[in-house]
């Protein structure tokens, strides 16, 4: 026999027991994050400021960092556990066997929603393409994602491509590098272009992408095959909200952009008044494909890579 006092006890633990909620014995799993704070990249954050990432069961660790590069690094090193980057950076750790894996795409491009992107200053005399013969452009990073898009472009617009110099450059240095007369275009994405245009530094030329294919990623979510291999239930949840943010955000630009001021540090009526990116909501071989072509075509892969290589089966 017990004392009623603690029966009494006993039943009043059991009681609590059954109403606690299923949350508390299920904590989200910490992920290290590594993201820019620009508009492409805005998943990251959207996913975690909704809680979309915490419902999923991901707790994000976010590490704003300036480049793809620092990105790639960090995750490679161990530092990081997923980041994001440009498809042409995944790509070219992968053909030189680094074991990286995209697990989702994220921004995308459509000619549909073409805007340019490639621009030049505000009072420049380039009227055409062919004005663009022995210039310098700046890009964010030599050997990305920017240069193939640029690369392709010159050629379709017959520019020859061996007096054309490229050199790299923070989005946020390109507006006073063009009106200083440094470079001569440059290609500039959200928010360092809108801020760059209401500084009367630079004017809109033309959208190098279309040069690429209809539709693709240009910037894809990425991790080691080794953090894959420990954890693949977190890789799956992961994606799962990755894919919910990019439907919530695609929905709600005017919900979002306050949030991409805050990491961007804009003023967030600015930011407002972008036109903003969209997500991909699965992913689709086309996505990456056209990108992985041209990249073998114009040299910034060592190797070709197919689709199936690039793409970690979740």
């Amino acid at each position: 026999m017990i004392r009623r006092s603690a029966a009494l006890t006993i039943i009043a633990g059991g009681i609590l027991a059954g109403v606690r909620p299923v949350i508390a014995q299920t904590a989200p799993v910490t992920v290290r994050i590594g993201a820019m704070s620009i508009d492409a990249f805005g998943e990251a954050y959207f996913g975690n400021d909704t809680g979309i990432f915490a419902s999923n069961g991901i707790n994000p660790q976010i590490t704003t960092l300036s480049n793809g590069a620092a990105i790639m690094s960090a995750v490679i090193g161990g530092d990081l556990d997923v980041g994001m980057a440009n498809t042409v950076n995944v790509a070219g750790a992968i053909a030189r066997g680094i074991p990286v894996q995209m697990i989702a795409p994220a921004s995308l491009y459509s000619k549909k929603d073409a805007n340019a992107n490639l621009m030049i200053a505000k009072a420049s005399p380039v009227k055409s393409p062919k004005d663009l013969t022995g210039a310098t452009i700046a890009v964010s990073a030599l050997g990305d994602f920017n240069q193939l898009s640029l690369l392709a472009w010159l050629d379709t617009n017959k520019v020859p491509r061996e007096g054309v110099h490229f050199v790299e450059m923070k989005f946020s240095e390109m507006g006073p590098a063009l009106a200083r007369g440094i470079v001569q275009a440059a290609i500039i994405t959200e928010p360092a272009k809108t801020d760059a245009v209401l500084a009367g530094q630079v004017r809109d030329f033309a959208d190098t992408y279309i040069a690429v294919a209809p539709e693709f990623a240009t910037i894809v979510w990425f991790t080691t095959k080794g953090w894959l291999q420990k954890n693949p239930d977190t890789a799956k949840k992961l994606v799962n909200g990755i894919y919910a943010t990019a439907r919530w955000a695609n929905a709600h630009p005017d919900l979002s952009a306050p949030m991409l001021a805050k990491v961007a540090k804009m003023d967030p009526a600015v930011v407002a008044g972008m036109r903003r990116l969209y997500f991909a909501t699965a992913n689709d071989r086309k996505y990456i494909e056209g990108t992985l072509v041209l990249g073998t075509r114009y040299g910034m892969l060592p190797r070709p890579v197919s689709v199936e290589e690039y793409t970690a089966a979740l």
